[in-house]
């Protein structure tokens, strides 16, 4: 019994080995085509304490060899082109994109990936306080005006690349409407945030207006 055992397994794997083999002939012997498919860049692990501000580009094209019937069974989607990032210094980085990067079938062969390098830049996280500066939109009621504003609190703690603190003088508020207006208000409102800040706090401030009879 224990022989017999024996010779089914035996049996078993020599199936499985010839039709394997067999597959693997049927897809060597059909005609290699060759497509470009598109492939988006994804970057992940950032070094501790920083930024990531630009990962360019975003996408790319990837020349494809491989038979015709792989092809049909490839998603309509992009294929994911993952940048680990966790080594790099902060900085302007060139990262070169090989094939082996690109995730594809067994029996597809990537042949080209254009634009083949990828620009990071990346920065130091700081944190710093800033003034906040009220916005206003329309006119307020016919002979009144603006008398004056009062802010709380008058500035936030703002977390982001230090390269664009640096430069960073004054947060905005959203847009504070004074249309129709003849009376003074009150009014919470979120602050604009700028591409490279990662956090604000707090995002919204109290802003007092006053208007008064005048022009």
């Amino acid at each position: 019994m224990r022989l017999f055992k024996k010779y089914e397994d035996f049996f078993l794997k020599l199936t499985a080995v010839f039709f394997a083999t067999l597959l693997w002939f049927f897809v060597a012997l059909q005609d290699k085509v060759s497509r470009e498919i598109p492939a988006r860049i994804i970057c992940r692990d950032l070094p501790p304490r920083t930024v990531l501000l630009r990962c360019e580009p975003s996408t790319v094209k990837v020349k494809v060899i491989g038979p015709r019937s792989l092809f049909r069974a490839l998603p309509d989607r992009p294929r994911i082109i993952v940048l680990d990032l966790s080594h790099l210094r902060p900085g302007l980085q060139v990262i070169r994109l090989t094939p082996d990067q690109v995730p594809l079938p067994s029996g597809l062969q990537v042949e080209e990936v254009q634009p083949s390098r990828v620009e990071v830049l990346l920065d130091r996280v700081v944190i710093k306080w800033i003034k906040v500066v009220p916005q206003f939109q329309g006119q307020p009621e016919k002979g009144y005006v603006l008398d004056r504003v009062r802010v709380s609190p008058p500035s936030v703690r703002v977390k982001g690349a230090r390269s664009v603190l640096a430069r960073l003088q004054a947060l905005s508020t959203y847009p504070i409407d004074l249309s129709h207006r003849k009376e003074s208000f009150e009014v919470r409102v979120p602050l604009e945030i700028p591409e490279g800040v990662m956090h604000i706090s707090p995002d919204k401030v109290q802003v007092q207006v006053y208007l008064r009879r005048g022009g």
